[in-house]
């Protein structure tokens, strides 16, 4: 009977939630038990973080949640005379470190907040993963990540222009044209993140705030009619709450990197903001050959590399 009624799809959206239900658990337990196999402990001794060497001092337990639901670690733990605080050593080497949540998870928390509010994030993980996660969880693990993330974007940034990276030239032969396009947008807050700031509305208060962006591609092909044709796959994007010289800064990584000096002409997309403009100008300077062309809704500069 149950056979015939699943073959007429009947109640299969239960059937196909209890398995992955009961595959999840089985899961925890797997590797829980893998986890169990290495509990941490490095000797008597350890390093920490600041160069100094941590006591062993036994073992403590920790739950983290994973893809695959709760699983609890049993590790050893180590305390820093000098510093005064504790360490898992086995923690740091699992990507857990200070977290409840293991990386994988931590991963697809931020993809699903990146693409939606927070409490419909946290929605789409019960719903498409079978994770439960409070809304303010998910908003404290996405906003950890998005600013891991910045950090290694400026850093980035800042070893390409100090010169201490110089990124290797595209591939030969190098593109033709790289468009660099750049835009400002205001962007809904919520008072806490707008508070102390003025703006034009009547009462004086901040609702937005202005994100830079910027998007970079190149062009090597025209199509049919001779219109020029964005190169597949290789745009690359730029976006932050910066000032207009930061974020002048992670334009010029990313010219440099994508081989802006070794490209034959560079074209600067924007509308009429000034602060647009003063990026392009010091940035990119125009040569001799340089042409302007302005429409109502946009200006293009362009000029040979």
């Amino acid at each position: 009977m149950a056979a015939r009624s699943v073959a007429a799809g009947n109640d299969l959206e239960p059937l196909e939630l209890a398995i992955r239900t009961a595959m999840t658990r089985l899961g925890a337990v797997l590797l829980e038990g893998l986890l169990a196999a290495d509990d941490g402990y490095r000797g008597p001794r350890a390093g920490c973080e600041a160069g100094h060497q941590a006591t062993f001092t036994g073992y403590r337990a920790k739950t983290i949640d994973t893809v695959l639901g709760p699983v609890r670690l049993r590790r050893a733990w180590y305390h820093c005379g000098t510093c005064g605080h504790g360490l898992a050593p086995g923690d740091s080497e699992l990507g857990c470190a200070q977290a409840s949540m293991s990386p994988g998870l931590a991963k697809m928390t931020a993809r699903t907040a990146a693409a939606v509010p927070f409490a419909r994030a946290a929605g789409m993980l019960a719903e498409l993963a079978g994770v439960q996660l409070t809304v303010k969880r998910v908003e404290r693990s996405a906003e950890a990540a998005g600013a891991a993330a910045a950090a290694v974007i400026s850093a980035g940034a800042d070893a390409i222009c100090s010169r201490r990276v110089i990124p290797a030239p595209p591939k030969d032969p190098a593109p033709d044209m790289l468009y660099i396009a750049v835009d400002g947008a205001g962007v809904p807050m919520v008072p806490a993140a707008t508070r102390g700031r003025a703006d034009k509305a009547e009462d004086g208060r901040a609702r937005t705030r202005e994100i830079k962006m910027a998007c970079l591609f190149t062009q090597t092909t025209l199509d049919d009619d001779g219109f020029p044709v964005r190169d597949p796959g290789l745009s690359t994007y730029l976006a932050a709450f910066e000032p207009a010289d930061r974020f002048s800064q992670f334009v010029d990584a990313e010219a440099r990197r994508r081989g802006c000096q070794h490209i034959r002409q560079l074209v600067v997309l924007g509308d009429g903001a000034v602060w647009i403009w003063n990026i392009a100008g010091e940035l990119f300077p125009p040569r001799p050959r340089s042409s302007i062309s302005t429409t109502p809704a946009s200006t293009c500069t362009s000029w040979p590399a």
